[in-house]
């Protein structure tokens, strides 16, 4: 008994993290956070790759009392085990100590196999150096068997219960793909510079659509002045690309497993192509689609530069543990995102013949309609359940959250907020529909 404060120590908490004061949204983080809730290992990035980088360089050491803490709970049992039992009264107590240090062992196997893991992993995250690289390879493949074993023997045992590895399983698959999102927003970006090459110097197939693209997404007020192409193909790529590259770019920043996501992210982009284009109405939405089309792919350039790294992994461990260049990339993202209504609102006055008053409130309108339909609708689901499932699928907060405390509950977000952002959608539609009445010049 006396060495069970240590190896409980050891075993459940990472030292070089609990040692020290946290805080993080305002809140303080429990010393014990890779475990969520005393029984749910967790596998969301914000909690691991904080951890991470409060141990301040001290991963080893990290890892290193995972190993202390099997040794010591293996000495415990060895040492109860080696007792002759006819000096305990009770035969039957002796047993249950004996399983209970045996289900101890087996816990904290499976807690030091996983704890190098994601460790290892984050360490790669940060550094990319292969040795990290091929510690959590090995450690992922540790992980997996002790899980199983734990699994098996504790699943059904209601005095000794397994953990609930759910949590740490999700985010292990997503830290598997890691290194094929990062090769594949690699070549992503190695398609969308063949883009800027032939639209730069090429002349024959696409040519035009690609110079169209480059255009829009750096010189909108030039689209107008570019030659309506006679090619079929031009009209097509200049649409098609943009709209391969943002679905293809979303899919890796998402692992491939995050449909409600997509669902908003792709569905407003939807939303707004499809209000311009109404406003285009029956005239050539060629040069509409080349400034859509462009921003798109500028705006997709600065996400897959963020994800050649290390993937999603890299890019989300950036976000949680390097404040400087988070605010960096939040307000070039940002400005891209609103650059996108000034490029809109600029072809729509230049080439489609608007009043400029009419050419912003259109792009208003744009604005506020995907704002609002995608709010309303998770209003109907309900915040708190529709940021459960994205949560869910791309692991960035402890799964445990909303199942136990609850994700608005616990960050103080008010439930009313997506009918909020959907009146706020509807307004701003409203709004711009009355700028833009009477929108068409007057024939000199």
């Amino acid at each position: 008994m006396a060495l069970s404060r240590q190896a409980v120590t050891k075993g459940l908490y990472i030292g070089p993290y609990a040692d020290r004061s946290v805080r993080a949204l305002g809140l303080e983080p429990p010393p014990m956070m890779w475990i969520f809730e005393w029984d749910i290992p967790t596998g969301d990035s914000a909690a691991l790759d904080s951890i991470y980088a409060v141990t301040g360089g001290r991963v080893d050491e990290a890892i290193e009392e995972g190993t202390q803490a099997v040794a010591l709970a293996r000495r415990m049992r060895d040492l109860v085990a080696a007792t002759d039992p006819a000096t305990w009264r009770d035969a039957e107590l002796r047993g249950r100590f004996t399983a209970t240090l045996d289900y101890q062992v087996n816990l904290f196997e499976t807690l030091s196999a996983y704890r190098t893991m994601v460790l290892r992993h984050a360490q790669w995250l940060d550094t990319g150096a292969p040795a990290a690289r091929h510690g959590w390879r090995l450690a992922a493949a540790a992980y997996h068997d002790a899980r199983d074993t734990h699994r098996q023997r504790y699943g059904a045992d209601l005095d000794l219960p397994a953990y609930n590895f759910t949590a740490a399983d999700l985010g292990a698959r997503r830290a598997d793909r890691d290194p094929a999102m990062a090769w594949a927003a690699r070549a992503m970006l190695g398609s969308i510079l063949l883009v800027v090459l032939l639209g730069r110097y090429g002349r024959g197939f696409g040519g035009a659509a690609a110079r169209g693209l480059l255009l829009g997404a750096l010189r909108p007020w030039r689209v107008a002045a570019l030659p309506t192409p006679m090619t079929r193909a031009d009209r097509v790529v200049v649409w098609l690309v943009p709209a391969l590259v943002l679905v293809a770019s979303r899919l890796v920043l998402t692992w491939f497993a995050a449909p409600a996501h997509l669902l908003v992210t792709l569905g407003g982009w939807a939303l707004f192509a499809l209000v311009v284009r109404l406003v285009v109405g029956r005239r050539d939405p060629f040069h509409l689609w080349a400034v859509v089309g462009g921003v798109a792919l500028l705006r997709s350039v600065l996400l897959l530069a963020a994800l050649a790294g290390r993937g999603p992994g890299g890019y989300w461990f950036a976000f949680w543990t390097m404040p400087g260049l988070r605010a960096a990339y939040v307000t070039v993202a940002f400005a891209a995102f609103c650059w996108l209504f000034v490029a809109v609102a600029v072809v729509l006055r230049d080439r489609y013949d608007l009043r400029r008053r009419s050419a912003v409130g259109l792009t208003l309108t744009a604005a506020g309609v995907p704002l609002g339909v995608l709010s309303a609708l998770v209003s109907v689901v309900g915040l708190e359940r529709a940021l459960t499932v994205w949560n869910d699928q791309l692991a960035l907060l402890p799964w445990g959250l909303s199942r136990i405390l609850g994700i608005t509950v616990h960050l103080g977000i008010p439930a009313q907020l997506p009918a909020y952002t959907a009146a706020a959608g509807i307004a701003l539609a409203a709004a711009g529909l009355l700028l833009s009445l009477g929108r068409h010049r007057q024939s000199a």
